[in-house]
């Protein structure tokens, strides 16, 4: 029998194709979102449950709603925000909203009725993170530290820091640029992305296949996969 999925992120570009795709493959899926979207789609193994995934006590009311009996694993594809694609342009996240939200996810799994049902914690992060930061290039480096880039990358630290020392097990994926296109055969370049080349790219689906490959994949726990395409 397949895990079910608690996702958050959902209404997000990698989220929604993590939410389809995982329908599509059969997976009991419960959707926590800020707001009523309407092109979240209406499906017999969907629950959309409305809340802060910043709030522990809205990821406990989630949780709460998942099926009984059936071992969770939690997926998070939440990520900072800015006006466009420009690494200096303004942000529109929070300065610690991801490392709020896993805060909130490892506190509610704690006080959560059933917490030996959570099985793992899987959290899209990005190459650049914590000790692959080295391998990024010289440009990368000082674009990450110089731009509004710099809060996204402290972002993915403290979560890197948090979910490390947390109780749950986890993987945490250091994606390379996310792109779009057809999903297509992963690259994995160990815990650090050395060696993954100057501009690595990954598109989104393949990341998104992947994060649901590991909902019954337990070869990358405890790590940080460096993924590229």
């Amino acid at each position: 029998m397949l895990p079910q999925i608690l996702l958050l992120g959902a209404t997000g570009r990698t989220g929604r194709l993590v939410l389809d795709e995982g329908l599509k493959r059969g997976y009991l899926v419960t959707a926590l979102i800020r707001k009523t979207n309407t092109d979240i789609p209406q499906h017999s193994n969907l629950t959309v449950v409305i809340g802060d995934p910043c709030k522990a006590s809205d990821v406990e009311v989630a949780l709460d709603s998942t099926k009984a009996s059936i071992p969770i694993i939690i997926i998070s594809t939440l990520g900072q925000t800015r006006t466009s694609g420009n690494p200096w342009a303004a942000t529109t996240s929070p300065p610690r909203f991801m490392a709020t939200s896993v805060e909130a996810v490892l506190s509610a799994s704690q006080s959560f009725a059933e917490p030996a049902r959570i099985h793992k914690l899987v959290i899209l992060s990005s190459f650049g993170t914590g000790d692959s930061f080295a391998s990024l290039n010289f440009m990368m480096q000082w674009i990450m530290k110089s731009s509004n880039m710099a809060q996204t990358l402290e972002d993915h630290n403290l979560v890197d820091e948090a979910v490390k020392a947390g109780p749950l097990p986890f993987v945490l994926v250091r994606s390379a640029m996310l792109k779009s296109g057809d999903a297509a055969p992963l690259k994995f370049y160990g815990n650090t992305g050395k060696g993954s080349g100057i501009m690595p790219g990954t598109n989104m689906k393949s990341i998104a296949n992947f994060l649901l490959d590991l909902t019954v994949d337990d070869q990358y726990d405890g790590t940080t996969p460096m993924v590229t395409n």
